[in-house]
């Protein structure tokens, strides 16, 4: 019986704000199936992602309202994504980005996995109907290796090379090698440098 409504427009607001400001930002949500993965429920056994039909609606009312005000991309963190991932869960993942891609249009999405690598559910996520994909090389630096020989042509890759837990120590000099192979492989125009 659990019903999903929008609470608060904290994201909207604060991306009018920048833009008032000349700033053009990209808004970050949390992911539809990370946040039902990591939520609590007070009925034993419940299994979170039975909610994501009933969740995705108000992700997709969000993303139209962000697109409407001018946003061009919206990141949605999916750290859940680069942990161990069942068949069923990784079905929902493509029910909840298959949803996103009919509902939404006029904003750009981009996918970000971080603190580890996508390792098994790669397929999944090079599958998923969005706009770019962001990943942690910071702590898997190979997934890249994987990663770019399978890469589609067109779509943004997003690599997190500075430490975002600590940027002072960034050594800006070792991510380059990594730099150079997938500016070769995507493109420059298709090649985003992130914190992790």
């Amino acid at each position: 019986g659990q019903a999903f409504r929008l609470a608060s427009t904290k994201p909207l607001d604060e991306f009018r704000e920048a833009k008032t400001l000349g700033l053009t930002t990209k808004p970050v949500l949390i992911g539809p199936v990370t946040f039902l993965l990591l939520g609590k429920a007070r009925a034993p056994g419940l299994d979170g992602l039975a909610l994501l039909e009933g969740l995705l609606p108000v992700y997709a009312d969000v993303l139209r309202q962000l697109a409407a005000a001018g946003a061009t991309w919206v990141q949605l963190d999916e750290p859940c994504l680069a942990l161990d991932r069942t068949p069923a869960e990784r079905e929902a993942y493509r029910a909840a980005y298959g949803y996103l891609a009919d509902q939404v249009g006029g904003v750009k999405l981009l996918l970000a996995t971080y603190f580890a690598g996508l390792d098994d559910n790669l397929d999944t996520a090079l599958a998923l109907p969005t706009h770019g994909l962001h990943v942690d090389l910071v702590r898997a630096p190979g997934q890249l290796e994987a990663l770019l020989p399978r890469w589609p042509a067109g779509r943004v890759l997003s690599l997190g090379v500075i430490d975002g837990r600590n940027i002072w120590r960034a050594d800006l000099a070792a991510p380059v090698a990594a730099l150079e192979r997938a500016r070769a492989r995507v493109g420059a125009e298709h090649l985003w440098i992130a914190p992790s």
